[in-house]
């Protein structure tokens, strides 16, 4: 019984006790609505946080681990803004697939619910061609399931290319965001170039391919629109001419129409979910394919030719018939370098011959060439030329990337490399990179290296900010702090010659041969 008829009988009546009581029902109803609502939403925020929770570690782990996030950098296979996909395209998609699943379940209880009814009021369509007598038990629910199938294969035949609109759009949206990120991050040598006109025709152009994009899915969706609408008018108008066969023969009362037309639309929009909700599917495709191809670059090792192993030797042995770069164009071929323990090495050479590569190969980062490099089991650093400044204090900044060292030991080390000024300044939260000279952050990367104490010491024009008295002087503070430790040295000074034992001149390949190898 309808409880809400029940309590209009009662005021109609003017029962006061069974109003009472059927109010009393109605409110039981009601906290019992109110608690299922609740608990629904809660559960779904809770299953929301723990999915994406799970989601932004997997990918978080999988882009860091075997230096997943350098190497799809090189590759420039597609995998375009990763730090979107991680960020926004994992919450988009669990939003949708929650919405879409909730609403698909709830459109399969309605259609169990209500085919029934349709199948018993639809009773049986006889008609005659020729000398045959057809007959079609629940003719009604048969027309249903055509109107639906029919109506969700055109939605996709409309709206085909709306999968790749949306995927196009997170993309363009994802590069406009990177450009404002990347003039942020520049604004000082921006100002000094005086780029701004540059700069902003950069913004306008991926902005204006934003808005390209964004007319394309408007016209598709003009499309989807009108077909939308016919398909939602013509339903008003179809169950009318399904029913007029068995209406005009007096099969079925008035009553029995209204009632198998009631059901017709319900049964009709339960199997019409694919119609309803295709521009959300076309989004949650977008997203989803997006976050596939982000999983199985991540998962794709590219095999390399260039082996990297360890050995028990305190030596680096590099023997490669061939160096690369990405594109396929030849650094180097038949590279047979060794280098010794306690034998402090400069590599010099003309600019673009492929110096800093042969560090990012000794590192293991470089995967373009043949043959085999052999490192030691012991410990390593690297220090680039801009070195990596990460954002919080300047104690996360001078410790990184160890963590829980001593304020005695990074005091110290500050005062080693002539950063004294520094030391009260040690728990300040800045954006070190934009506070710090290039010089005084190649002088933090030096007081790493007295921190860490590696090895082998590894040094890509790390002091090419320095004046020669101050880079002499960390170098001597460096030989003198850490005896066990070998320099590898990337530079172009004459001065550094005089502060190592060795030097490897690379010469690379002539001109010729680079073209002919490209």
């Amino acid at each position: 019984k309808n409880i809400i008829v029940d309590i209009f009988t009662a005021l109609q009546e003017f029962d006061l006790n069974a109003f009472l009581s059927y109010l009393g029902i109605f409110s039981l109803y009601a906290c019992l609505a109110i608690a299922c609502f609740t608990t629904k939403n809660y559960l779904l925020q809770r299953l929301d946080i723990r999915w994406r929770k799970w989601m932004n570690e997997y990918f978080v782990h999988h882009w860091i681990a075997n230096k997943r996030y350098y190497s799809l950098q090189l590759e420039g296979n597609g995998t375009d803004n990763p730090d979107q996909r991680i960020a926004e395209d994992t919450g988009g998609f669990i939003d949708k697939t929650l919405s879409l699943t909730l609403g698909l379940f709830q459109q399969i209880v309605m259609l169990g619910s209500f085919l029934g009814i349709l199948w018993s009021l639809s009773g049986t369509l006889s008609f005659s061609l020729g000398n045959y007598t057809f007959s079609i038990p629940g003719y009604m629910c048969w027309g249903a399931f055509l109107y639906a199938t029919i109506g969700s294969f055109l939605s996709f035949y409309f709206g085909r290319n709306l999968i790749q609109l949306n995927y196009e759009n997170e993309k363009r949206e994802a590069n406009y965001r990177y450009s404002l990120v990347r003039f942020r991050e520049n604004v000082e040598g921006i100002a000094l170039y005086k780029g701004e006109n540059q700069e902003k025709s950069i913004l306008k152009s991926r902005f204006g391919s934003i808005l390209e994009n964004y007319y394309n899915i408007i016209r598709r969706m003009i499309i989807m629109n009108s077909w939308k609408s016919f398909y939602d008018q013509f339903l008003h108008m179809f169950p009318y001419l399904l029913i007029a066969p068995r209406y005009f023969i007096k099969a079925m009362t008035l009553g029995d129409v209204t009632q198998t037309m009631g059901a017709f639309r319900q049964v009709t929009f339960s199997l019409s979910f694919i119609v309803e909700n295709f521009k959300t599917i076309a989004s949650w495709r977008a997203t989803t394919n997006r976050l596939l191809e982000f999983k199985m670059n991540l998962d794709t090792v590219p095999p390399t030719l260039l082996a990297h192993t360890t050995h028990d030797v305190e030596k680096i042995h590099l023997n490669c018939s061939e160096i690369s770069l990405p594109h396929a164009a030849v650094l180097h071929q038949d590279l047979d370098i060794t280098f010794h323990k306690g034998e402090h090495a400069l590599i010099t050479g003309p600019t673009g011959v492929g110096k800093s590569t042969l560090a990012r190969v000794i590192a293991g980062l470089w995967p373009y060439g043949k043959g085999s490099v052999k490192v030691p089991t012991s410990s390593f650093l690297f220090l680039p030329q801009k070195p990596y400044m990460p954002l919080g204090t300047l104690k996360e900044v001078l410790q990184y990337p160890n963590k829980n060292v001593t304020d005695d030991k990074l005091l110290n080390a500050l005062d080693a490399v002539d950063l004294s000024a520094f030391e009260s300044r040690l728990n300040e939260v800045n954006d070190w990179a934009r506070v710090l000279s290039l010089g005084e952050q190649q002088r933090i990367a030096i007081a790493r290296a007295l921190i860490t104490k590696p090895h082998w010491l590894v040094m890509d024009e790390a002091t090419s900010a320095m004046d020669e008295i101050s880079e002499g002087h960390l170098y001597r503070l460096l030989k003198e702090r850490l005896p066990e430790a070998t320099l590898i040295t990337i530079g172009h000074r004459e001065s550094l010659k005089a502060l190592h034992i060795r030097e490897i001149r690379l010469e690379g390949l002539d001109k010729s041969e680079k073209l002919a190898a490209a």
